[in-house]
């Protein structure tokens, strides 16, 4: 009569059986069966996007090196990444960044992209203007406004200004919601600072802040309007004025 297959002492010896049967180690250089799977669907998955060969080599490179060192605890590949599908969703668009940092970036976005917005239009009136009043009064009694200078220094201002305010009026969510009294008074200091920086950048000498030719005026104005499309397609801005 033959014997009945001895059972586990305990719980616990009959759970790392089982994980062992399941998770087979032949050394500690190979992956678990489980694993070994879950990494050729990764290839497979990899190979079918548009990643260049060394990214794609990097990452399973690196997660070949956490799993070998994980597994032995009883981790599979999914437990760590998730499915194939999220794993190689955040291998193409990499890390996320912290959330303080993607706010101080949208800034940052933002502002050139409002700051290149009131360039443009200041382009595009001065050479407007210079096209369509010729002669040494092309344009008017602008006292400097027209410079380049004066420009470049309003619309970085603007910018940076613009984008800030976009903070403060639209706070992230999780964020105490600013009084409409706030709201109104923020937004009026910010246009009589940006205007008093138009009006001393506007009053430099010449020299210093030269006035171009219309036509340059309208090809600058062209050229920054491809710009802001660009950006527009590539950060997917929602924060402007136009």
């Amino acid at each position: 009569m033959s014997e009945a297959p001895k059972q586990p002492r305990n719980a616990q010896a009959g759970a790392k059986q089982i994980q062992a049967a399941e998770h087979p180690l032949r050394d500690a250089s190979e992956l678990t069966k489980r694993n070994d799977e879950y990494m050729r669907q990764m290839r497979k998955a990899l190979n079918a996007t548009d990643l260049t060969g060394d990214k794609k080599k990097a990452a399973l490179d690196e997660m070949m090196t956490t799993l070998l060192a994980e597994q032995h605890k009883g981790t599979t590949a999914r437990q760590l990444y998730g499915t194939v599908q999220e794993r190689v969703q955040a291998i193409i668009e990499g890390p996320k960044k912290d959330p303080a940092q993607q706010a101080q970036a949208n800034y940052w976005v933002t502002a050139l992209d409002n700051g290149l917005m009131l360039f443009m239009i200041f382009c595009l009136m001065y050479g407007a203007i210079a096209l369509f009043n010729k002669g040494p009064h092309a344009y008017g009694s602008q006292n400097g406004a027209n410079g380049i200078t004066a420009i470049l220094v309003t619309s970085i201002v603007g910018g940076l200004g613009v984008a800030k305010l976009f903070q403060y009026l639209q706070p992230a969510k999780g964020k105490k919601k600013v009084p409409m009294w706030r709201k109104i008074f923020w937004s009026i200091l910010a246009v009589i600072v940006w205007m008093m920086v138009f009006t001393l950048t506007a009053a430099l000498p010449k020299g210093m802040n030269p006035s171009l030719n219309g036509i340059v005026y309208l090809v600058l104005a062209a050229i920054v309007f491809g710009i802001r499309l660009w950006l527009k397609r590539r950060f997917n801005i929602a924060n402007s004025m136009f």
